[in-house]
């Protein structure tokens, strides 16, 4: 039986850490970069999309 990836979603990146939610995780994991890009590189994590924020024109003087 073949071991299917496990879909990882980028949440943000606070400082030198990047949030990513796992599936059945109520709570973002942080991770350093090294690992984050190990992860991205991967045949075990299938990274998704995350909704994207939209920016909203600032009207401050």
């Amino acid at each position: 039986m073949e071991k299917k990836p496990v879909n990882v979603r980028l949440i943000g990146k606070k400082g030198n850490s990047y949030q990513l939610q796992f599936p059945n995780l109520d709570i973002p994991v942080n991770m350093d970069e090294t690992v984050y890009h190990r992860m991205l590189h991967s045949k075990e994590y299938e990274f998704g999309h995350s909704p994207t924020k939209t920016k909203r024109p600032s009207y401050s003087a």
